[in-house]
């Protein structure tokens, strides 16, 4: 009896095996048809999938890959159901990381399977894990003529906005003389360049961004003024780390944006004071200056 029972446990779990293991090939030009891919879709940004890439880019980006996986509860393993929710996180993180850096299209889409772009950019190869399933996604951001003139037109309207008071518990502190103090001189170093959203920076090859960086410091221990002080540096050291392990040269466009918001001028960090903490959220854009 116990040895009939092993067998079938034996012949059970080689199933489970040989399912998991099967490969699923789709055609991309199905799964972008799908209505729940179509609801991912941003009519803002579009996507080149091995197709030539619009003649009037104004900028390009470097390429970057997106991974994102979808987990199976089946004593049975992964099926091809997982294969597709992998892929539609995927390009759903894709396209979401371009609108927030102001790209309006994605160049030279293609899945990426096992370090490497896919040979074949019209279709989707993929073989459902027993546990986790994970699809990749290779793409290059890049900006139209219209849509970097937009960002230009942009960043003028919140250079221009009307002066405003701080949030409620925060103050606004001057955000140049951190940037060019000798703390901050330290934390930059021989090799990183920081231009406060205000200055004019050289012209970048390419960038990352914009993202944002928040840091706090202790607000009991250093009092208000040096609380937000450190606040700042310690974020600056955050951003400065970030393009070192990205290989830019250049923090441009460093701005305040606590609560999202723009402090109009973008010469003041809204430095937010808590019961214990001082804290401040800078965005930056990681750049390469353009030799």
């Amino acid at each position: 009896m116990l040895r009939s029972v092993l067998c079938v446990l034996a012949l059970a779990c080689s199933m489970v095996s040989v399912r998991a293991a099967e490969a699923t090939r789709f055609k991309l030009s199905s799964l972008l048809a799908s209505d729940s891919v179509k609801e991912t879709l941003d009519p803002a940004v579009k996507l080149y999938w091995g197709t030539p890439p619009p003649a009037d880019l104004a900028e390009v980006a470097r390429p970057d890959v997106y991974t994102r996986s979808s987990i199976s509860l089946s004593p049975f393993g992964g099926s091809a159901r997982h294969c597709v929710e992998a892929f539609e996180k995927a390009l759903a993180a894709m396209i979401d990381a371009a609108r927030v850096r102001g790209y309006d299209a994605i160049v030279d889409v293609r899945t990426f399977q096992n370090g490497t772009p896919a040979g074949d950019p019209t279709a989707l190869a993929c073989k459902p894990g027993y546990k986790t399933t994970e699809v990749s996604l290779a793409g290059t951001f890049a900006m139209t003529q219209a849509a970097f003139q937009r960002a230009a037109q942009a960043d003028e309207r919140a250079a221009a906005a009307p002066p405003r008071p701080p949030a409620d518990g925060a103050v606004f502190v001057p955000l140049e003389p951190i940037l060019t103090s000798p703390e901050a001189r330290a934390i930059l170093g021989p090799g990183i360049v920081v231009y406060p959203g205000s200055a004019k920076a050289p012209a970048y090859s390419q960038r990352y961004g914009p993202e944002e960086y928040s840091e706090d410091a202790d607000l009991k221990r250093l009092g208000p003024d040096a609380a937000c002080k450190q606040a700042v540096l310690n974020t600056l050291s955050s951003i400065v780390q970030d393009a070192k392990e990205r290989g830019y040269d250049s923090v441009i466009k460093v701005r305040s944006f606590l609560n999202r918001q723009f402090v109009p001028g973008g010469g003041d960090v809204e430095c937010l004071l808590g019961k214990k903490t001082a804290s401040v959220t800078l965005q930056a854009t990681l750049s390469l200056v353009k030799k």
